[in-house]
């Protein structure tokens, strides 16, 4: 079993769940990696209560009944995300580059909860700033045009992705195809948004990723 906690555990990044995580006996979530692109076992869903992303990105979907998915969230480092109904099968998720996740079961989960504060009350500001997130995303969603989208959609990530953190860099590992997914755009449209964004000066595009230089340019797309 281990006790001891790991040096970047999201929980305690984020002061969170320390009944599950260091009251001094083994640790309740499991950690398990996932390579870019994979998506999530669906029994997860049935095993597990909850994840927290340790490292990289995790991009939430809805199935509709032909299959098709639809990308909804975008999940950083620290954040909670939420898994789902084992009894509904249109949620579904992938890890956008290669990822590591914390996961408790639904047990000791549950246990935690019934408990009362501070778990319950830690989960509730928890799944807020999730909600937060999806509809900064879904309001980027609405703009008129791609340019405005995408503009809109990076603002909305540097502040939602890695809570509490404010980014000035969205991370390399959400490519452009997830943003384009998380968008409703064409591939090439991000690219074009992204080119024209660059041009003017409101973000540089580099290996690490998209640096967003001056977000008062951003914000009146």
């Amino acid at each position: 079993m281990r006790l001891a906690v790991c040096p970047d555990c999201p929980a305690t990044r984020n002061s969170v769940f320390a009944s599950l995580v260091s009251d001094g006996s083994a640790c309740a979530f499991r950690c398990i990696a996932l390579g870019a692109r994979q998506p999530f076992p669906v029994d997860w869903l049935v095993t597990y209560g909850m994840a927290l992303v340790r490292r990289g990105v995790v991009v939430r979907q809805r199935t509709d009944a032909r299959g098709g998915a639809t990308a909804i969230d975008a999940v950083g480092a620290g954040g909670l995300l939420p898994l789902g109904d084992a009894n509904d099968p249109s949620s579904s998720a992938y890890a956008a580059g290669d990822t590591m996740l914390c996961l408790c079961p639904r047990e000791p989960l549950r246990a935690a909860v019934d408990a009362g504060a501070p778990t319950s009350s830690e989960m509730l500001a928890l799944h807020a700033s999730a909600l937060d997130r999806v509809e900064r995303l879904a309001d980027a969603r609405s703009r008129a045009t791609a340019l405005g989208r995408v503009a809109a959609a990076l603002c909305a990530l540097a502040d939602t992705l890695t809570p509490p953190r404010r980014l000035d860099t969205i991370p390399a590992a959400l490519q452009q195809r997830d943003l384009a997914a998380l968008m409703a755009l064409r591939h090439e449209s991000v690219c074009r948004a992204l080119g024209l964004l660059e041009g003017s000066g409101a973000i540089q595009h580099g290996r690490d990723g998209i640096r967003l230089l001056d977000r008062t340019r951003l914000e009146a797309v």
